[in-house]
């Protein structure tokens, strides 16, 4: 499959193009067993302000570093998402720390990075699940105290470091492996159509699409076999270049190529869903997934819409509103659904044409008749 139809090389060319800023993502990437041992020689003696779930910091305890036990440590309890009472909150509790750390998955992460961008310090990623590539991104996704997204805000600084033992994510439940897939395919069909939009791309744009793809390559085809070996406690390497590729490749996409890699209907259609109480506990990744989905057939793409949904059996990933607890002859619901995901701010609009509640709404039905 061809990267692009057509790349301007002529002066004029060069001249359409937009400027971006190229953030590839952490400084340092470590994902090895022992990889949090990396800590304490980047910070041997700066004060520490740890942000974490109750439930993700236990399971990472047996792999903390000593420092965490240590009097320069301060921690902090995180509970929901990303918002900014949390944020104001947590960067008051902060006090004197000069690296601010976040243990979990992409809400904790998330909220500590906003943290360690409003106080100006650096971050360091542990996440404890593979759901997403918050670990890596120089970015945070914003929602409101009810849990609906509201928009997402790119930082100066990314990660200083992010740190992944996978004997720590291979004991994660399944399913944020899953979710983990199906957020990170997306990084492909999103730029794709970002980059479509162009009549030429800067090369690092073009890097990350092609890097998008690899994901997705490596997404298909190890998929199936990582979680299996996940659920079996095989430390192998599918499963080690799952994790990477959706902490590190899915972030890299987006470092490489800004707005040129980054979201487009998938993300829109996970925000449309998150208005649905019935969707609160489904993960993010899992409604990306299914946004994908819908993207396709937004685009008309219907013999790749039927091969994708089809690879999505082995993962498990949501093919219906069924599977992610919506009825879809909630008339009301949907309704709800297509207004949030069709609000002026969303990324739905870089598709070509006009997406109006109509164009969305048969793109749905026809996922739905799969």
């Amino acid at each position: 499959m061809p990267i692009m139809t057509s790349l301007a090389t002529t002066p004029d060319g060069l001249a359409a193009r937009q400027p971006i800023r190229v953030q590839p993502g952490a400084a340092n990437y470590y994902a090895h067993p022992g990889a949090l041992d990396e800590l304490a020689r980047a910070f041997p003696q700066q004060r520490l302000f740890w942000i974490g779930g109750e439930r993700a910091t236990a399971a990472a305890a047996p792999y903390l570093p000593a420092c965490y036990r240590e009097a320069r440590s301060t921690h902090a309890v995180f509970r929901g998402h990303c918002s900014e009472s949390k944020v104001a909150a947590l960067s008051a509790q902060a006090g004197a720390a000069e690296v601010i750390l976040g243990v979990g998955g992409g809400s904790a992460l998330g909220t500590a990075k906003a943290v360690a961008a409003r106080l100006n310090r650096p971050f360091v990623a542990i996440p404890t699940i593979a759901a997403t590539c918050a670990a890596w991104t120089p970015l945070s996704v914003w929602y409101d105290d009810a849990g609906r997204a509201l928009s997402f805000e790119l930082f100066a600084l990314g990660s200083h470091q992010v740190l992944v033992e996978p004997r720590l994510l291979i004991a994660a439940p399944a399913e944020y492996l899953r979710a983990g897939i199906g957020d990170t395919l997306a990084k492909w069909y999103e730029a794709r159509v970002l980059c479509a939009r162009e009549a030429s791309l800067p090369l690092t744009a073009r890097l990350g699409l092609e890097t998008a793809r690899q994901v997705r390559d490596v997404l298909l085809e190890s998929g199936p076999t990582a979680l299996a070996d996940a659920a079996a406690g095989r430390l192998s390497a599918a499963f080690v270049d799952v994790i990477d590729a959706v902490i590190a490749g899915g972030g890299l996409v987006g470092g490489l190529g800004e707005r040129y890699t980054r979201l487009a209907a998938a993300h829109s259609v996970h925000n449309g869903l998150t208005v649905l109480p019935q969707t609160a506990n489904v993960l993010h990744g899992a409604k990306v997934a299914y946004g994908i989905l819908v993207q396709l057939a937004l685009e008309g793409r219907d013999d790749e819409l039927h091969e994708l949904a089809a690879a999505y059996r082995p993962l498990q990933l949501p093919r219906t509103l069924a599977d992610l607890g919506v009825d879809a002859a909630d008339s009301e619901a949907l309704a709800a659904f297509i207004a949030h995901t069709l609000r002026p701010v969303e990324s739905i609009h870089y598709l070509p044409g006009t997406v109006d509640a109509e164009r969305l709404r048969g793109a749905i039905e026809r996922v739905e008749g799969l």
